[in-house]
């Protein structure tokens, strides 16, 4: 008889994402890549309990399209490291990603794969793919394109990140300030100049 190899244990992984389809759909590839996974749906807005983990400890945590800040002592439950999949580019920090993009009339957008630290979208950067923004693009449209292409970018990643292999290491820098939900509901921002207002844009809950 041969010897007997172990099963390897699944990696455990507390994924944190807002409430959309593409949470949902995330978790489902996450499983089926071999991990055991928790599952965190949080949006701006909703209580924060005590414990909103739940108590969990794990290998690994990875954000996608998260709204909910992790805190250092959240982060320190994953043992091996924290990923989060930002739905824009590193000169787009914090929320309001899209409204900020179109009030700057820019050509192009992004979605941002990193290192999570203490600080909000400050850790070393994974990968950055960057995309043209359609022509008359609405909040709505460019939010679901970029969910869009934040999906094929963890489908690509995450069995990495699950493997414990290398991941890439990117050039770029996070760079501008960090947005905040204060600056969304006035639709004020540091960095744009006379804003009149952003197609498409919706109420921001909280």
């Amino acid at each position: 008889m041969g010897p007997h190899h172990a099963r390897r244990r699944d990696p455990s992984l507390l994924l944190v994402t807002d409430r959309s389809a593409w949470g949902e759909l995330v978790g489902r590839f996450a499983r089926t890549a071999g991990a055991a996974v928790s599952h965190v749906l949080w949006e701006h807005g909703d209580p924060v309990t005590q414990d909103l983990l739940g108590g969990w400890e794990g290998d690994w945590i990875v954000a996608f399209k998260a709204d909910y800040v992790l805190s250092g002592d959240d982060l320190k439950r994953a043992r091996r490291g924290a990923v989060n999949f930002h739905p824009g580019p590193p000169d787009i920090r914090g929320v309001g990603m899209y409204e900020v993009a179109l009030a700057r009339s820019a050509d192009t957008f992004g979605v941002t794969c990193h290192h999570m630290v203490e600080r909000v979208d400050a850790g070393p950067i994974i990968e950055v793919e960057r995309f043209p923004v359609a022509p008359r693009a609405t909040t709505d449209a460019l939010r679901e394109e970029a969910a869009a292409r934040a999906y094929l970018l963890c489908l690509r990643l995450l069995p990495l990140v699950l493997e414990g292999a290398d991941l890439p290491v990117s050039t770029e820098r996070w760079r501008g300030p960090l947005h905040t939900w204060a600056q969304l509901r006035g639709r004020s921002w540091p960095d744009v100049k006379g804003v009149k207002g952003v197609k498409g844009v919706k109420d921001v809950k909280g």
